[in-house]
């Protein structure tokens, strides 16, 4: 029997079909994407994969993302390390060198420069960091044209008070300039007939009972108009604005000076302070936690950081960590696909595991009005720090520097100069 000719209509339904069928077969095999959808890939079709993970905080930190992660990849497990921060540097220097290191880890924000060779770039854009987060991350993390960490959190320096010697002294509201710093911390201070501090009005001018000593000089040389490093991390603090912002700092420690408040003698500020005999300290964020296991029941407050009279833009001091990628790292993607689940979806359940202020815009937004840590984060976008190529180093450096003036071995002037040649020679090795 002789075939019939297929009909023009009959014609185009079955290459129709043909071209559907196809399309199927493509998305199928993965050559165009479409039907065979992302999850399928990263689970039962994706090898499994194990990522090693160091960082500073408790594990219950990361236990929920790590759960919620698991539960989207479950072909990726990932293991946690808790490291203590002392000689967390040494311990993932000597772990990388032997080519057993993490592949995701914390690092400070002021090591990219000095750690560039160690880490492996992430895929974000200048725009989009700068658009998601305050501007201290993209002056920090952001490094000869990449991207080479994200953070959860960015912490600052503040203002700590004792809220019944400012009610029993009468004074109404913190300071919020460093003229007023001044009046309180001498109005607080309370000394015997022999001169010697029962209350501390303020805790600065030391380095050895002071744990932020440096970390304060230098925000007080951004205050005073005199920058830190110039555009290639060389010193250039050895000025008479930096003298005069180390003088002011020395100032509260020196017993001929108006401003005697503070002294050598006394232990570690956090812990005077928590024994109501300091009236004004100042801290990161980190210290709420202290202050709660040595005091529960201590009446403080927390300020914003007193910032010089008339100023129109503020400056606050960043410290904080961030997350990257190693580059010893045999998985670098899958990798950074972890930090960036991190971040989008980890943030809220760590920053309220470590009580730290958020560095993502969008939660400081959110967290501005909470009675300890709203301070830290609205300061967070006004969060300043400088270049540095041996962060470590400089700080020894700068802390030798100031105890050269403390105990009469050098000038002011003649220490800064020294300080910052040191820092320049230090940075010539990178």
């Amino acid at each position: 029997m002789p075939q019939q000719e297929l009909t023009k209509s009959q014609k185009i339904i079955f290459i129709v079909i043909a071209i559907i069928i196809l399309m199927v077969v493509l998305m199928l095999l993965g050559v165009i994407p479409g039907l065979k959808s992302k999850e399928k890939e990263k689970t039962s079709e994706m090898p499994a994969i194990t990522l090693e993970f160091w960082g500073i905080d408790n594990p219950d930190a990361f236990k929920g993302v790590l759960e919620g992660y698991k539960a989207v990849y479950p072909n990726v497990t990932i293991n946690y390390q808790q490291i203590d921060e002392v000689g967390y540097e040494s311990k993932l220097l000597n772990a990388l060198a032997a080519q057993k290191g993490p592949d995701v880890l914390m690092i400070k924000h002021n090591w990219v420069p000095k750690h560039l060779d160690k880490l492996y770039p992430s895929g974000v854009l200048l725009k989009d960091l700068k658009a998601g987060f305050v501007d201290v991350v993209a002056d920090d993390l952001y490094y000869q044209g990449k991207v080479w960490a994200l953070p959860l959190y960015v912490d600052t320096l503040a203002l700590y008070y004792n809220k019944d010697f400012f009610n029993t002294a009468g004074i109404v509201m913190p300071p919020v300039t460093w003229d007023e710093f001044v009046k309180d911390a001498q109005l607080l201070t309370k000394k015997n007939s022999s001169g010697e501090i029962l209350q501390a009005g303020a805790a600065l001018g030391t380095v050895n009972n002071i744990k932020n000593a440096v970390d304060i000089v230098l925000l007080l040389m951004l205050h005073n108009n005199q920058k830190i490093v110039d555009e290639n991390g060389r010193g250039i603090f050895d000025t008479a604005n930096g003298v005069n912002a180390v003088n002011f700092y020395l100032s509260f420690a020196n017993p001929a000076s108006p401003n005697y408040s503070w002294s050598t003698h006394f232990p570690n500020a956090t812990e005077v302070f928590a024994q109501n005999r300091l009236a004004m300290m100042i801290d990161y964020s980190s210290a709420i936690s202290t202050l709660n296991a040595l005091n529960a029941y201590l009446n403080y407050g927390i300020a914003p950081l007193p910032q010089p009279a008339n100023t129109i833009t503020k400056q606050n001091y960043a410290d904080y960590w961030a997350f990257t990628v190693s580059a010893t790292s045999k998985h670098p993607q899958q990798a950074w696909d972890f930090i960036y689940y991190l971040v989008d979806k980890g943030a809220v359940e760590y920053l309220n595991s470590t009580l730290r202020p958020a560095a993502n815009r969008v939660l400081i937004q959110a967290c501005k009005n909470d009675e300890k840590l709203g301070v830290f984060c609205e300061q967070a976008l006004t969060a300043k720090t400088w270049l540095q190529f041996n962060p470590e180093e400089n700080t020894n450096i700068l802390k030798n520097m100031l105890e050269s003036i403390l105990d009469g071995r050098a000038t002011p002037l003649t220490a800064l100069r020294e300080a910052a040649q040191r820092i320049n020679r230090s940075a010539n090795q990178f």
